[in-house]
């Protein structure tokens, strides 16, 4: 349902308190894709004076609210929501007496199944269960569905991690909500990294790598490791952790001697919740899984034989886990009929099974330099899953049939058994499109080729429609045998590429119409239309650079990609692309089908990569249920309670694979400052590719590793020009996006993730090191786990590139959907550096004003009573995304 301004008022007059952005989506049943249209007009309605805004939250003017703290409507419950219980006040302190003994939290007392709220002044006494959420100052959140958040004081956060799921006991004021930790509930974050230390007395700590951990882990003992090595450490879950307070564990193994990469790899990896092994039990439910496909399981009733096929798998060549295969015939009418071929996951990974809640908890993988940190075991992502060639595989089929313009028309669906009958890689399919002889894959010419003339009507009808298409390249990290990183290189997209790309994107727009022909409930991809306030802020820019946009309100993305057309050859095209693609809406996973703006596509969800990504596994599932039904459809009933299930694992799965980004984009600024840690003090050509207003980003031209000069050390009146977004300089010169420098390495600070810079001057002394985030290198997009995804597109290699949102050894084959999916690089990791820079709490703004993502744990809010700037510097990685095809 779309929300009107007619339709929020009633909501608000009715309502008998001020109520946040999520009670007013649902109050007013909109779906989640009209949020921002949502924010749009109460900015209209506080302009104008019909709404009054307190906080966040929001009221029609002229309406007094007695009561505040009243018993407020029930919000529709689901997975992950607030629960409240009542509980006595908590004992005081008799004066002069000692404080009574905790005691242990009793059942939560409930009347008629509904929570039940203590009657005093702001709910004190009661318990809230949720998320928390920990500022980099120490203290701390628990974030409330309708956005009355629960304060923790630094005493109370350090007993728990940041993403903890606590419960907390109510014991302050209603404006100004304070609490008290009871318990941890469940943890994201199950894992660390650290130095061993033993104490002598039968005890011992762990000294955690992340110095996010607040303070040591106290560990039991063990004849895993000796004094000095660094451990894996499983964390303990609960409030009462240990005598000496903190966190507690257990070495689960020992990495060695301090000084590989990958122990600092893993220690990011972890502080994330993603991990390298698996538990105990989910490992039997892999060994217990047969590595060959039966003749019982290939005759299953409604499967196909497509063993004749000739179905081929394209990928990067480090790829190891083929989920997609391919193959397209001429039609007499001068169309097409392609098939897409995904491995059937679902039918190994069967739902409530320790296999399926633990790629749940991951939701995705994660594709770093170095390795895969997969969401499925090896013995089934490498082995029964993965369609190797000459190998009986089982797959659920896309095939579609296409007229001579590239429109969608008979499609069917349905599980089959395959055998591929070659693993290419990009590599070997370009030459022989190219024209060039292979032995071994010169007969698949005719193939390659009409793939090709298939990809390309399919990218001229999407361009037709409007999808975007910023084409921005990628780089990925290249590590030695020791996990040592040697260089970035820059990942050229070639027509092998987006062939690939767009086989993906086809299948997932034909899956997703399926499901809403049927009104089936499903999991789809959801990509909004631009920030409206950070559009105009690059319209402004764009003007700068002498180009005519015009940010209205409606912009489509059809008119948007047109704008981009025309800085083809434009010296700043590059720059100018990785700033536009920052006004873009993050892609998320939803319940609901609110479209795809990136794409142009009504219609969109992810089915073509179930071995990376748990939403293409849940469709999969989703599509099986309903085959199993007879293809019946769910009563009204069933239909709503399932949709409430998958939106709480849209959420959960978009959550997680921000987190992955996060790990993607901390690993790859860690390999930048490895490389350049020995180069202090030599010169390099670069390019301005960011002005903010603490100084400039530059990007060596030849190394693809970006850093940052400070303002300060441009000399006495240097000074950023908001208005015609440049950097003037003392003497009157201005240095403004795409222009060349060079520049001198200064300084690194490898564990800070820190480059420092400075403008070279010929015959100049040098001058204060500039401090320079320590970007990662642009990485490439993992060939064969993400792919046709998104606006942006990513390669289908399966090696990560440094600075787009491709994870892993494996890249997406769809093209990263949402611009804003492929941010520039480091960016997001500029509040972070603004920190460090002695900026204060505020998060710095980009050329037009573009603010960078926070980072995982530096929030931008807090506590009561305190100033918005004050505190320290952020120490935490900026969020970000991979070139995997996210779309």
């Amino acid at each position: 349902m779309a929300v009107t301004v007619e339709n929020l008022k009633a909501t608000l007059s009715a309502a008998d308190h001020p109520l946040g952005i999520q009670e007013l989506m649902r109050f007013t049943g909109s779906h989640p894709g009209a949020q921002t249209e949502l924010k749009r007009m109460l900015r209209e309605l506080v302009r104008s004076g019909a709404v009054v805004r307190e906080g966040k939250r929001f009221s029609l003017a002229g309406v007094k609210h007695v009561r505040k703290d009243a018993q407020r409507r029930e919000l529709p419950k689901h997975e992950g929501a607030v629960r409240e219980r009542a509980r006595p006040e908590p004992a005081r302190r008799a004066k002069g007496g000692a404080a009574p003994a905790r005691r242990e939290p009793r059942a939560p007392a409930r009347s008629g199944g509904k929570p039940v709220r203590s009657a005093s002044r702001g709910g004190m006494g009661r318990e809230i269960e949720g998320k928390l959420s920990i500022h980099r100052d120490g203290f701390g959140f628990v974030r409330v569905e309708d956005g009355e958040d629960i304060f923790l004081p630094a005493s109370q956060a350090r007993q728990a991690l940041d993403n903890d799921r606590v419960r907390v006991q109510v014991v302050g004021g209603s404006r100004s909500t304070e609490g008290r930790l009871l318990e941890v509930v469940g943890r994201t974050r199950r894992e660390a990294v650290g130095t061993y230390v033993p104490r002598g007395d039968g005890t011992a700590f762990v000294q955690p790598r992340d110095l996010d951990l607040p303070g040591v882990i106290e560990v039991p003992a063990t004849q895993l490791a000796q004094s000095g090595d660094v451990v894996r450490v499983r964390l303990g879950v609960g409030a009462d952790l240990t005598p000496r307070g903190g966190l507690f564990g257990e070495v689960s193994g020992s990495l060695g001697k301090p000084g590989s990469p990958s122990q600092e790899v893993l220690s990011v990896a972890y502080s994330q919740g993603f991990s390298d092994q698996f538990p105990g039990d989910v490992m039997d439910g892999a060994d217990a899984i047969a590595l060959k496909v039966t003749a019982q399981e290939a005759s299953e009733p409604g499967r196909r034989d497509l063993r004749r096929l000739g179905l081929v798998t394209i990928d990067g060549a480090d790829a190891r886990d083929f989920d997609d295969a391919v193959h397209a015939e001429e039609l007499a009418d001068g169309g097409f009929r392609l098939w897409v071929a995904i491995a059937d996951v679902t039918h190994y990974v069967r739902e409530g099974t320790a296999l399926d809640k633990e790629a749940l908890q991951r939701a995705t993988s994660v594709y770093l330099p170095d390795r895969v940190l997969p969401m499925l075991p090896e013995r089934l992502s490498n082995g029964i899953c993965s369609l190797r060639p000459d190998e009986d595989r089982l797959c659920l089929v896309a095939q579609m049939d296409f007229d001579a313009e590239a429109q969608v028309g008979a499609t069917e669906l349905y599980p089959g058994v395959m055998r591929s009958a070659a693993r290419c890689t990009y590599e070997e399919v370009q030459a022989v499109l190219d024209g060039d002889s292979l032995p071994g894959r010169d007969a698949f010419r005719p193939q390659f080729q009409i793939l090709q003339s298939l990809a390309r009507k399919l990218r001229a009808m999407r361009a037709a429609r409007g999808a975007i298409d910023f084409d921005l390249p990628e780089s990925k990290t290249v590590v030695d045998e020791e996990g040592q990183p040697v260089r970035v290189e820059r990942r050229e997209r070639k027509e092998s590429h987006r062939l690939i790309e767009e086989c993906m994107l086809a299948a997932n727009e034909a899956v997703a119409k399926f499901f809403l022909d049927r009104e089936l409930p499903s999991v789809y991809r959801y990509h909004g239309n631009p920030d409206e306030e950070k559009l105009e802020t690059f319209a402004r820019l764009a003007r700068a650079f002498g180009f005519k946009f015009q940010a209205k309100q409606e912009l489509t993305s059809k008119e948007l990609n047109a704008f981009v057309k025309q800085l083809e050859g434009h010296p700043e095209q590059r720059a100018l692309n990785q700033l536009l693609l920052r006004s873009m809406m993050q892609a998320v996973y939803s319940s609901e089908s609110v479209g795809h703006y990136g794409l142009a596509a009504e219609q969109y969800l992810h089915f073509t990569s179930p071995i990376r990504r748990y939403p293409d596994l849940l469709v999969h599932r989703l599509l099986k249920a309903y085959w199993s039904r007879g293809s019946k459809a769910h009563s009204e009933r069933e239909r709503e309670r399932e949709t409430e299930r998958l939106a709480s694992m849209a959420l959960h799965c978009s959550e997680r694979e921000r987190s992955a980004m996060g790990v993607e984009r901390e690993v790859n600024a860690y390999y930048a400052t490895l490389l350049m840690q020995d180069r202090v003090g030599e010169v390099f050509e670069a390019t301005v590719s960011s002005l903010v207003e603490f100084g400039l980003f530059v990007e060596l031209d030849s190394e693809n590793i970006e850093g940052l000069i400070k303002t300060e050390t441009l000399g006495p009146g240097a000074k950023f020009n908001a208005e015609q977004f440049s950097m003037a300089l003392p003497g009157g010169r201005r240095l403004r996006v795409g222009q060349k420098l060079q520049v001198r390495l200064t300084a690194v600070n490898v564990n800070r993730r820190q480059i420092d810079f400075q403008i070279e001057v010929p015959d100049a002394k040098p001058s204060t090191a500039a401090s320079v985030e320590g970007r990662r290198p642009r990485q490439s997009v993992p060939p064969s786990s993400h792919r046709a995804e998104s606006v942006l597109p990513s390669s289908h290699g399966h090696r990560p590139v440094p600075g787009r949102r491709v994870t892993g050894l494996e890249a997406p084959r769809e093209v990263s959907e949402s611009p804003a999916e492929s941010p520039h690089p480091g960016f997001d990791r500029l509040r972070a550096l603004a920190m460090r820079a002695g900026k204060g709490g505020g998060a710095p703004t980009t050329e037009g004003g573009l603010r960078a993502a926070p980072p995982p744990r530096g929030k931008t809010r807090h506590p009561p009573g305190k100033k918005k700037h004050e505190g320290k510097g952020d120490r935490s990685a900026g969020r970000g995304q991979k070139p995997k095809s996210r779309r």
